[in-house]
């Protein structure tokens, strides 16, 4: 089914909208004018679909955007990752009094007003995430669909301050990390060697199949940026792959064989660490850690880049530059001993 319009099927290259029975192919690319009105001339001439089925917005409105966004090859171009966050957001979105109004009506006040809102019912991080689609939305229709007239107006969301400030994720300390495995379960130790060994995100981590693992590397493709990650697994890795009871085709499950999910894995991590008063702590500090111990061991800015799956060298250059500090600091003293 498409992302965002109802009845939608593709087979193979084609989108066609079925229903009763019968399907008509829609022309031309998804997204495209043809499209869209070969679409809307469909659900017209089917008056016994419901309501939400129907394309509710009107032209140049913000639901109107978001509809035609989902289905073009900027949004395709994305990451999965990438992909499944915007799928939120703009759900979110198409839920709120905003996504009635002309795009070109649309005001820094209105964007306000509507984060105000989804902050006080779901939290800062999402009323930011929510000013964030409105801004790509709005430049998409401002490069792409004439229709909204939005001429040289500029973007609502521009000089927005963010309202949430995420915490610092810090990379856990050796000390934390024997903590963390004394006297936790052993699902929490595996999912601590996969964390730490492998330097995945959660939802990688979550995803690993016995089929990924060939004894010497496990090949992962990231769900957040679609990169194809062939991570060596550590020694210490290994030999606790080798004693792991397969209970399932995931690598990584709970005692009774089912596959844990990134909040389940989140929960269990937080908790142990609140048990261990490492609460400062948070589950993606092991992939810091990972990075910093790679950058401790030599490792090059491209080594750290191709295990972690970076597509910039950004982070990698952040553990390198914590690793010389160690360095640097311990040769200072030496020279300083000596000295003395």
């Amino acid at each position: 089914m498409s992302r965002s319009f109802a009845f939608v099927q593709r087979v193979g290259d084609y989108h066609y909208f079925r229903r009763g029975g019968r399907r008509h192919r829609l022309p031309g690319e998804p997204g495209s004018p043809e499209y869209l009105a070969a679409y809307e001339r469909a659900i017209a001439s089917k008056p016994e679909l419901p309501k939400s089925a129907r394309v509710g917005f009107a032209a140049g409105s913000l639901g109107w955007v978001i509809d035609r966004y989902l289905v073009s090859n900027e949004y395709r171009s994305k990451a999965i990752g990438t992909q499944r966050a915007y799928d939120v957001m703009t759900k979110t979105l198409r839920d709120a009094p905003i996504a009635r109004a002309l795009v070109r009506d649309i005001n820094r006040q209105h964007v306000n007003a509507h984060c105000s809102e989804i902050e006080q019912r779901y939290g800062r991080s999402r009323g930011d995430h929510q000013a964030m689609i409105i801004s790509i939305l709005w430049d998409f229709a401002d490069r792409h669909l004439p229709q909204c007239r939005l001429d040289n107006r500029s973007n609502p969301t521009r000089r927005r301050r963010r309202s949430y400030r995420a915490r610092a994720r810090l990379a856990w300390p050796l000390d934390l990390q024997r903590r963390f495995l004394a006297g936790a379960s052993d699902e929490l130790k595996l999912a601590f060697a996969l964390l730490l060994y492998t330097g995945q995100r959660r939802g990688d981590v979550c995803r690993m199949r016995w089929s990924d693992f060939d004894g010497k590397f496990i090949n992962i493709v990231q769900e957040k940026t679609g990169e194809s990650v062939h991570v060596r697994v550590h020694r210490d890795l290994r030999a606790a792959l080798m004693k792991i009871e397969r209970r399932s085709d995931f690598i990584l499950t709970t005692k009774t064989g089912r596959p844990f999910d990134k909040t389940a894995l989140t929960k269990a991590v937080k908790a142990r660490l609140r048990a261990i008063d490492g609460e400062a702590f948070t589950l993606h500090g092991l992939r810091k850690a990972a990075g910093v111990r790679l950058a401790e061991a030599g490792a090059s800015v491209q080594q750290i880049m191709t295990v972690l799956g970076h597509k910039t060298p950004g982070m990698a250059l952040f553990y390198c530059r914590e690793a010389s500090k160690r360095e640097l600091s311990d040769s200072a003293m030496k020279l300083w001993e000596k000295a003395a």
